[in-house]
């Protein structure tokens, strides 16, 4: 299984940018492998499978507002399709399906398996791990650095909720709350107010 799933990786790498593959996938699949060791009743191979291909339908869209409210469902297909294509058992794609169906929390389907809250607490842990790479795409995407900060503040907040593994809170406290140390200094010192 291990010699299938490199070359998935060698098909969808592609699909993503260097810095998003760098700093979003391979962390969250290195988060879903270590939960998933730590939970120990998941299966490591769906898990892994889901962590690389959770997003791959975020380059699929074309518009913005598609890219937030329909990557899961699109990747969720694309993934099935891909791993049809190369002969997977149905069982396997359906609950690697269902690990990127509801990856995004409360904003898709809600996850019912333990591979598919690992994976979607694998994908908020990732934004904690990398979160100097995430501001700089909130300072990016906002038009005030006021309106990047608190933007971003909801962000980390909306990620901790997802965590619904007490595992995945345990191995994420102190990153979380550094960062929203850190957040809190910056609204004060640059008098930012609300969130």
């Amino acid at each position: 299984m291990k010699k299938q799933i490199k070359k998935i990786v060698q098909v969808i790498k592609q699909r993503y940018s260097d810095d998003f593959w760098k700093y979003h996938i391979v962390l969250v699949v290195n988060n879903s492998l270590a939960l998933t060791d730590r939970m120990g009743d998941a299966d490591k191979q769906v898990v892994e499978m889901a962590a690389y291909l959770h997003d791959i339908g975020r380059f699929k869209t074309f518009r913005k507002m598609d890219l937030e409210e329909k990557h899961h469902i699109i990747g969720a297909q694309m993934a099935k399709e891909l791993l049809e294509d190369r002969g997977y058992e149905p069982s396997f794609i359906e609950q690697v399906g269902h690990c990127i169906l509801t990856h995004r929390g409360k904003k898709g389907p809600l996850p019912k398996t333990i591979e598919a809250k690992i994976v979607a607490c694998a994908d908020a842990m990732a934004h904690f791990d990398a979160f100097f790479y995430m501001f700089k795409l909130f300072l990016d995407s906002y038009d005030t650095f006021e309106e990047a900060i608190s933007e971003m503040e909801q962000k980390m907040l909306r990620d901790w909720q997802k965590l619904t593994l007490p595992e995945a809170r345990r191995l994420s406290q102190d990153k979380y709350e550094a960062i929203m140390l850190l957040i809190k200094s910056i609204k004060t010192i640059w008098g930012i107010v609300g969130s």
